[in-house]
């Protein structure tokens, strides 16, 4: 079997009659506010409020259907975020987080992409402590066939996030060409960090910095409902042309 192969037909090719699935993740909630604005401004309402509008726009599209981590001001740790992830197959992952600084001045959005040395260190756990992750049809068809084989494992589980390091590069790259158009960028580039809630080994995922509540100026924006609709635009703009060309 050319497993390259079978997974990149499987990644690249989206089935027209299956909608795109995309879990949106607002960071934060509950007791857990993240980050305070100069003004007051907890970063979980502008998280919640900013996924709400994209989860409305992707779901008006019918070539998609949204799952939402939280749909108010509960609070989800990360592990049971993670562990909700991992038990649903899904297309891509989007997390929405506001920035802060203890620099005041500092602003601008920002895209985050999981670092190689972190999703390395994922796999190695999960073929070690053999936690329960779902995935692809054809991969679990793989395993299932192959149940005692490690190295085969492990080989077909790089291959697959090293495809959706792609898809993350190019849907950042997207997103920033979306997001300049409406707001000031704090990097032109997407960034890698171990991060999280974007470590999951079955789902390509991004975490999306929209502005800095910290700086005077992007919290103002970011309390309006006009710039959340222009951020949660923006977004949706690069989900759809990203995927409407991969299918």
């Amino acid at each position: 079997m050319n497993v390259k192969k079978e997974l990149c037909k499987n990644s690249n090719n989206t089935n027209s009659l299956k909608k795109i699935i995309i879990i949106i993740d607002a960071g934060h909630g509950g007791y857990d506010p993240g980050a305070i604005g100069i003004q007051g401004i907890q970063e979980k309402k502008i998280n919640i409020a900013i996924a709400l509008r994209l989860q409305k726009l992707l779901n008006d599209n019918s070539m998609f259907h949204t799952i939402l981590t939280r749909s108010n001001d509960s609070y989800l740790s990360l592990k049971k975020r993670k562990q909700f992830i991992n038990k649903n197959h899904v297309n891509f992952l989007v997390s929405i987080h506001a920035d802060s600084s203890k620099k005041q001045h500092v602003s601008g959005a920002s895209v985050w992409i999981v670092s190689k040395t972190r999703i390395n260190r994922e796999i190695d756990n999960y073929l070690k402590k053999k936690t329960p992750i779902v995935f692809s049809q054809k991969i679990e068809k793989i395993f299932n066939e192959n149940k005692n084989d490690i190295y085969l494992k492990k080989t077909i589980l790089e291959l697959q996030t090293n495809n959706f390091q792609k898809i993350e590069l190019d849907v950042s790259n997207k997103i920033l060409e979306q997001l300049e158009k409406n707001t000031k960028l704090n990097k032109t580039y997407p960034n890698y960090a171990s991060l999280g809630i974007l470590s999951s080994i079955n789902t390509p995922s991004i975490l999306i910095e929209t502005g800095f509540i910290t700086n005077f100026l992007e919290e103002k924006k970011l309390r309006t409902t006009e710039h959340q609709d222009k951020i949660a635009y923006s977004i949706y703009l690069a989900l759809k042309n990203y995927f409407n060309n991969s299918s």
